[in-house]
């Protein structure tokens, strides 16, 4: 098979992907149409906030929701994996698409992607812009959540790559990556930003598959672990204080709990 050359810039014929990524990145500066705006300014999170997160998410990453997630993300992947030679085949005799397909392995990868969660993070940190920070502080441990548990099953599944590079095709980390991120796009900026985030994202995951580097079954469940990622960052369990109080009423006395929203660390 004739493979991209991802380095040679090849991508820049595709003038819908620049588009589609200035149009993400005015809605991210501008905060057009987000559902999260406040009245109030409170300050940008401070890294050490955001770092303190990253251990707590790997074990927040065990949950309900996980499994949820997961397990439609595996019947996907069961479903997908009836294709996955097919396509493979097919794929390898599709080589006008080498161009157009280039950028998708630069842009899905995991130091790319947390390079963007950085360059937020700073950015609204200079400027002030909370939301913006907190959402690149979100990014990044999504990043390092999603990458983790990824890596962690490439080594214990051992899956050969339709190119038999290697045996680390299960599942994808480029689409983990590039579903994390929109997922916390879409989380802390509506759809405005979520839509072109998510497209982008399934673009990345096809481009792998043209690449010849994963089957339809890895990119399909690489986008659940990144999705199940952002999940367990911006919605872990934990999320709200119980307080329990001695309570008083005509019948007798008792115990009252009072539950109400906790701020996250990140986010103070």
């Amino acid at each position: 098979m004739e493979t991209a050359d991802v380095s040679s810039g090849a991508g820049s014929d595709i003038p819908w992907f620049r588009r589609a990524c200035a149009a993400l990145l005015m809605t991210l500066v501008a905060g057009v149409g987000s559902p999260a705006a406040q009245t109030a300014t409170p300050s940008p999170p401070s890294i050490g906030a955001v770092l303190r997160e990253m251990p707590r998410d790997l074990w927040h990453f065990i949950s309900w929701d996980t499994a949820a997630v997961l397990g439609v993300g595996g019947a996907a992947a069961l479903v997908g994996h009836i294709w996955d030679d097919d396509l493979a085949d097919e794929i390898e005799t599709n080589v006008s698409l080498n161009d157009a397909m280039a950028p998708g392995h630069t842009y899905g990868a995991f130091s790319m992607q947390a390079l963007i969660g950085v360059g937020m993070y700073t950015g609204g940190w200079i400027a002030k812009k909370e939301r913006l920070a907190r959402t690149g502080g979100d990014i990044m441990r999504a990043q390092i959540l999603s990458q983790v548990y990824v890596q962690a099953l490439k080594y214990t599944v051992r899956r050969e790559r339709p190119d038999q590079s290697n045996n680390q095709s299960f599942p994808s980390g480029h689409s983990a990556s590039a579903f994390a991120t929109a997922g916390v796009l879409q989380r802390h900026y509506g759809w405005k930003a979520g839509v072109p985030a998510a497209v982008v994202a399934a673009y990345v995951a096809t481009a792998r598959v043209h690449d010849n580097r994963h089957y339809l079954s890895d990119v399909i469940f690489g986008a659940a672990m990144g999705i199940a990622a952002e999940r367990t960052v911006t919605l872990h369990a934990g999320r709200y204080n119980v307080a329990l109080a001695p309570g008083a009423s005509a019948s007798g006395a008792g115990v009252i709990a009072v539950v109400h929203p906790r701020s996250s660390p990140v986010n103070q």
